[in-house]
């Protein structure tokens, strides 16, 4: 394993506990419009587009774009309103950043996220300084599990893709970063770490609190 340089992280599902919010957005609207069945768990499939993969992936219920951008807004505005009052951060953040601030390693979130919406996020939660630089999936052409977010993101820190650590909850997010030819960590979430993640894998901890003893190790 080569010397970590920099840390990618993702967003939501690993810093900021957002996807659970989405999730239940989403199954109330597909409900609520009798969409599909399992809705909660077909939403994992989802994990880690950004929108334009997300609106194509709607596609598959709706009979047209409209439709499914029409969609997309609909569990967005359910999603904001529910964050207003139940968004947190996840566990150890705060604690995790701060350690590998103090390491000197130089930090940036690839998020699928719009970065305008990605921004205000993290300054609500007094993160942003800990940050280089934000990538949104507004930013790219193509999304998580294609490796041109965090290709994006080497490029922009300069830094070596086999130096640098990304950090990830979803396996779109963990297919993404390994293509680049990163190191990947994940951090389960909503989905736990899968077997025939490992060869992608440079690790996976339970939780972000176990982070500064894990990089303590590598």
């Amino acid at each position: 394993m080569n010397r970590i340089q920099a840390v990618l992280w993702d967003m939501d599902g690993v810093l900021i506990d957002s996807e659970r919010l989405v999730q239940k957005a989403f199954v109330e609207v597909s409900n609520s419009l009798n969409l599909m069945e399992r809705p909660a768990q077909r939403y994992l499939e989802t994990i880690g587009f950004n929108r334009a993969s997300t609106v194509n992936w709607y596609l598959q219920f709706v009979e047209s774009q409209a439709e499914a951008e029409s969609l997309y807004s609909a569990v967005n505005e359910v999603y904001v309103s529910m964050a207003k009052t139940e968004l947190t951060l996840k566990p150890g953040v705060c604690e995790a950043l701060t350690f590998v601030d103090s390491l000197d390693i130089p930090q940036m979130v690839v998020t699928s996220t719009k970065t305008q919406s990605a921004l205000s996020k993290l300054t609500q939660f007094e993160l942003l300084p800990f940050f280089k630089h934000v990538i949104g999936g507004d930013q790219v052409r193509q999304g998580k599990p294609n490796p041109e977010p965090y290709l994006k993101g080497v490029e922009h820190l300069g830094m070596p893709a086999n130096g640098t650590l990304v950090i990830e909850d979803s396996e779109n997010g963990v297919k993404s970063g390994a293509s680049a030819g990163c190191q990947v960590l994940h951090v389960p979430d909503l989905i736990p770490t899968k077997p025939e993640w490992h060869p992608m894998l440079a690790g996976s901890i339970e939780s972000l609190e176990h982070l500064p003893n894990w990089l303590t190790k590598v």
